[in-house]
């Protein structure tokens, strides 16, 4: 009896310690090391990620996705899970986030900037999901802004993985407009500031503030809260070394 009730308890703590953070794709490049800094001062936490759009990940809690962390890439999609009665509290900020243009390679890409986009060479420009994900949204906004948009729309493409846009642009010298994070995932040789990619002017969109909210469950309460209390102290310098604010 007192063996089984021992492995009762164990099986409990055990569950205690694991959390499941699904969050925005934008951070796919890099979250893996905010991840390992946390387990460097709480090896005994275990972490469960999930990366996709933040349109589809309110979508899949609010119909009934189990979660313990939902980092979002905008306000909206917290909010809704918020709304729906899916999170403890109202989405609160953790980072902002900015866009680039990448390109295959071009040494003057400083002095033509986003207009770029306009030379018959390039045929397509692969963006987000403009209907799911805020990087996507932010990207049509900065072609609207920029007077580029209607010029250029019979050569968007829609993409819902920033690593296939890469790929696209690397081989085949098509353009891509992505997180700033993906600069970490570019090959050597291929992430040359002003010859592979430029920073897309800040004016020309609304910032891409990104909010969290946290699942209402008791289960894992406290590790959750461990690991947002590191995501907004310690794990703020990884955020700024991938391009976030």
């Amino acid at each position: 009896m007192n063996y089984i009730f021992t492995l009762l308890l164990l099986s409990i703590v055990v569950k205690a310690e694991m959390i499941t953070i699904i969050s925005a794709a934008n951070l796919k490049f890099f979250f893996s090391d905010i991840v390992k800094e946390y387990h460097l001062i709480y090896p005994n936490d275990k972490v469960d990620l999930i990366f996709n759009s933040s349109g589809n990940i309110s979508k899949h809690i609010l119909s009934g996705k189990k979660y313990d962390i939902f980092l979002s890439a905008n306000r909206r999609y917290a909010q809704d899970v918020y709304d729906g009665g899916k999170a403890l509290y109202p989405p609160k900020l953790y980072t902002t986030g900015s866009i680039i243009l990448l390109i295959a390679s071009d040494k003057g890409l400083n002095e033509k900037g986003i207009n770029i986009l306009k030379n018959d060479a390039i045929k397509e420009i692969t963006i987000a999901n403009k209907k799911t994900a805020p990087y996507g949204m932010a990207a049509i906004e900065a072609l609207k802004n920029a007077k580029l948009f209607d010029e250029l729309k019979s050569k968007l493409f829609y993409s819902t993985d920033a690593s296939n846009i890469i790929g696209d642009v690397l081989w085949y010298g098509h353009s891509g407009i992505l997180p700033k994070s993906a600069i970490s995932f570019l090959p050597r040789g291929y992430n040359k500031e002003g010859e592979n990619w430029i920073e897309i002017d800040q004016k020309l969109y609304t910032p891409i503030e990104q909010y969290f909210v946290v699942s209402k469950s008791e289960e894992n309460r406290d590790v959750t809260q461990r690991f947002i209390d590191f995501l907004l102290s310690d794990g703020q310098k990884i955020f700024k070394q991938n391009g976030y604010k």
